[in-house]
C-alpha cells in the first residue's frame, strides 16, 4: 500500500468551512488566511503524509523544538487539554483544525504576563504543568510579594520623607533614626539585619531598587511562586547585612539592593543549570555580565580612587549576588534535571550555609571597641539624626 504525502493546498480544502469572518479570538484577520497557516504547520507534524499523527509527537513538537515559539501559548493548552477526544491516541488534521477554530479569546493582560513569564522559563521547562500555571494566572490576584514588598517601601519613603522634614533630594536624607535602619551602633536589635531594605536614600535610591525588582521580581514569581522568591529575596538582604557588619563595621546600611541583587543572581544560577534549554541564552548572559561589570567597576573607582566617595553599601550588593545565586540554585525550579546538577545544588547550599554561620559566628565574636564600636544605648529617635 502507498501513501500519499498530503500537500498544504490539499489540506485547506479538507479544512472545516467556517464563513469568511474576522475570528472572534483576535488570532486571525480571516479563515482563509487562518487556514492555510495551519494547513503549513500541519504538514510539519503530518510529515508521513498518513492523515493523522501521535499525540506524543503533538506534544513534543509544541513543547519542545524551536518552531512551537510561533505558537501562542493558548493554542498550546487548548491543544494538550482537548486533543484526541476518542482516546485513540491520534490526532487527524480535522480534529486539528476545529481545535485551532475554536481556541478561546485571550486577552493582551494575559499574553504579556505571560511572555514575561517566560523570560524566566527554560523551553524545556514550559510543560503542561507550567503553562496551565501561568494561564491560569491573571492579574488578580497579581504576584503579590514583589508588588507588596515594593508598596512597603515607597510607604516608608514618604513617611520618613515627612517626618524628617527636610527636603527630599536624588542621594537624601537618609533617615539612620529609624528602628528599621541597621544601625552599627545598635547591632543586638537583630531585626534591623532585615528591615534596613524599607529605609531608602533618596528618590534615586529608591527608583532604581524598585526597577529592578518589579522588572526581574514579577516574571520570577509567576513562574517560580512566591515562597521562593520570598527566600531568595529575604536571603540577599540577610547576607548583605552580616557582610557589611563584619566588613565596614562602623557602616550604617539602608536600602532594598541586597534583595534586589539576589534576584538578579538567582536568574543567573537558572541560566546556568538550564542554558541549552533557554532562548538566546547568551542574551541573558551578556545582559547579567553587563551589569556585573558595571557594577563590579563602580565600587572599585568608587572605593579606590573617587575623591568624593558614595555611601553606596557595596558588599551589601556583593552578599545579595552570592546569596541569590546560591540560594536560587537550590529553590528555583528546575523542571528538567541533569546527574551533575546535585552537586551544584550541595554545593551551593555548603558555601550558603559557611557564609551565614562564618558571619554570624564573627559578629559576635570580634571585640567591641577596637573593631566594633561601643553600642548606643540610647532612647530611640533621641534625636532625628539624618545623613
Amino acid at each position: 500500500m502507498s501513501l500519499h504525502k498530503v500537500q498544504p493546498e490539499e489540506l485547506v480544502a479538507m479544512a472545516p468551512q467556517h464563513s469568511r469572518r474576522v475570528a472572534d479570538n483576535g488570532f486571525f484577520d480571516e479563515i482563509d488566511g487562518f487556514k492555510e497557516k495551519w494547513a503549513r504547520r500541519w504538514s510539519k507534524l503530518d510529515y508521513d503524509g498518513i492523515g493523522r499523527v501521535p499525540l506524543e509527537r503533538v506534544k513534543y513538537y509544541m513543547l519542545m523544538e524551536t518552531e512551537a515559539k510561533f505558537y501562542e501559548d493558548k493554542e498550546v493548552l487548548e491543544l494538550l487539554k482537548r486533543v484526541d477526544s476518542n482516546e485513540d491516541g491520534y490526532i487527524n488534521y480535522e480534529e486539528y483544525m476545529e481545535l485551532m477554530l475554536h481556541t478561546p479569546k485571550d486577552t493582551p493582560t494575559r499574553r504579556f504576563l505571560r511572555r514575561l513569564a517566560f523570560m524566566v522559563v527554560p523551553r524545556s521547562a514550559r510543560d503542561l504543568k507550567t503553562r496551565m500555571y501561568l494561564e491560569e494566572y491573571s492579574c488578580m490576584p497579581p504576584p503579590f510579594f514583589v508588588i507588596l514588598i515594593s508598596m512597603a517601601e515607597i510607604a516608608f519613603f514618604i513617611y520618613y520623607a515627612v517626618d524628617m522634614g527636610e527636603p527630599v533630594v536624588s542621594n537624601g536624607p537618609c533617615p539612620v533614626y529609624s528602628p528599621l535602619t541597621y544601625n552599627p551602633y545598635r547591632r543586638r536589635e537583630a531585626w534591623r539585619y532585615l528591615t534596613y531594605m524599607f529605609i531608602h536614600s533618596g528618590y534615586v535610591h529608591l527608583i532604581n531598587n524598585l526597577l529592578v525588582q518589579l522588572i526581574l521580581g514579577i516574571p520570577l514569581e509567576m513562574v517560580h511562586k512566591w515562597w521562593r522568591v520570598i527566600l531568595v529575596y529575604f536571603s540577599g538582604v540577610l547576607v548583605g547585612a552580616l557582610l557589611t557588619s563584619v566588613t565596614d563595621p562602623h557602616t550604617y546600611l539602608v536600602g532594598a539592593s541586597g534583595g534586589v541583587y539576589a534576584i538578579e543572581y538567582a536568574f543567573l544560577g537558572n541560566l546556568i543549570l538550564n542554558w541549552k534549554h533557554f532562548y538566546y541564552p547568551w542574551v541573558h548572559a551578556v545582559f547579567l555580565g553587563v551589569l556585573t561589570c558595571v557594577d563590579v567597576g563602580f565600587a572599585i573607582w568608587d572605593t579606590y580612587f573617587s575623591v568624593d566617595p558614595s555611601n553606596t553599601g557595596h558588599m551589601a550588593h556583593l552578599g545579595g549576588a552570592l546569596a541569590g545565586l546560591l540560594v536560587g540554585v537550590n529553590v528555583l525550579r528546575n523542571l528538567e534535571r541533569e546527574p551533575w546538577e546535585k552537586y551544584c545544588w550541595w554545593i551551593a547550599f555548603i558555601i550558603f550555609a559557611v557564609i551565614i554561620l562564618s558571619t554570624i559566628v564573627l559578629s559576635i565574636a570580634l571585640p567591641i571597641g577596637s573593631f566594633y564600636p561601643y553600642p548606643d544605648e540610647s532612647p530611640l529617635q533621641w534625636h532625628k539624626q539624618t545623613f
